[in-house]
């Protein structure tokens, strides 16, 4: 059974495995089993690294995809799971873009969030009120405008008054 090793933030070469009967457990690289590979953030099995597209174990391209790290762009791909960005288009992976579907690149939100891309509605990702189209970022949401957000949004004339709001004075 493959198991999948995820980083917990923790100085390498620490790992959290979730094992397909639910035991959890933490382990460093030595306890990795015979003959797979540690990286800096999962260790990996040997047909991860034989330089072959194993079909048979998943892999969607050379090394990749499936239960291996995530593949390249350009590499071959079922899902954008298989692929570093998160973005698989007609079996290839993709660089993102604003129109992908996906929150990659440096979004904040799905296809919102930077310069590039349009500004973030209500609900979705944010590290700064300047992600979102409300000018408002709560708990890395952003928030729809409100009439007491300390922000010019929404149908206000001035900062929370105004349009929906109390009459500005």
């Amino acid at each position: 059974m493959l198991r999948r090793v995820i980083a917990l933030g923790l100085t390498a070469p620490f790992f959290l495995s979730c094992q397909g009967n639910g035991v959890i457990k933490i382990w460093n690289c030595a306890e990795c089993l015979d003959g797979w590979t540690c990286t800096a953030d999962s260790c990996l099995p040997p047909h991860c690294g034989n330089d072959v597209t194993d079909e048979d174990e998943g892999e969607t391209d050379r090394d990749c995809g499936g239960s291996c790290e995530p593949c390249g762009l350009g590499a071959s791909c079922e899902t954008g799971i298989d692929c570093k960005e998160g973005v698989c288009l007609q079996g290839v992976c993709k660089a993102p873009t604003c129109t992908d579907g996906v929150a990659n690149g440096f979004e904040t939100g799905i296809d919102c969030g930077t310069r590039s891309c349009p500004l973030c509605p209500a609900g979705e990702g944010c590290l700064t009120g300047e992600n979102c189209g409300s000018g408002v970022c709560r708990e890395r949401v952003c928030q729809a405008p409100s009439c007491d957000d300390g922000v010019l949004n929404g149908s206000e004339l001035a900062v929370d008054c105004g349009g929906d709001c109390r009459t500005c004075r």
